[in-house]
């Protein structure tokens, strides 16, 4: 007995482009399964929401810009209120350097400029190193929205604190 006949059959009951098929969608079964049940209980990363304080600053702004940020206000974001709250805001002139009549350099104020300084108590999520709040990752150095109902001003994050 020959182990595939002339019609291409496998000890003569089995058609080998059957048992292809078979294997090919048991394989494909097997591969969508692992995918959608992979068991994550061993992975070091986990996501939660924590309460964070962030200080940011913004130079350089309108004064009438940085009077629309005030202390109180809920943090706007995706549209929607988010949990987070400005805790407070200080509002100075913006320092640059000046040239005397002599050609030395000194510090001045520019009452036409303001820098903003603003503390922000907010939920966030924290996925290993990555913290995200209201859409934006949180990070020192990173640009940052402060956004509010009465106004927004782009800034820079200058300091993270995770609330215990």
């Amino acid at each position: 007995m020959k182990i595939i006949d002339k019609n291409g059959k496998l000890f003569g009951k089995i058609n080998i482009m059957d048992i292809i098929i078979i294997l090919l969608v048991i394989v494909i079964v097997f591969a969508v399964y692992s995918k959608f049940n992979k068991n994550d209980s061993g992975s070091a990363v986990s996501s939660t929401k924590q309460d964070i304080y962030i200080v940011a600053e913004a130079y350089s702004q309108v004064p009438e810009i940085a009077e629309s940020i005030v202390e109180g206000e809920t943090l706007v974001a995706q549209n929607k209120y988010q949990p987070g709250n400005i805790d407070y805001v200080e509002i100075t002139d913006d320092d640059y350097v000046a040239t005397t009549k002599d050609g030395k350099l000194v510090a001045a104020k520019d009452t036409s400029r303001k820098t903003i300084e603003v503390g922000i108590k907010c939920k966030a999520n924290i996925n290993g190193p990555y913290i995200d709040s209201g859409g934006q990752e949180i990070k020192v150095g990173l640009p940052y929205w402060i956004k509010t109902s009465n106004g927004q001003i782009k800034g820079v994050v200058k300091e993270i604190r995770l609330e215990q």
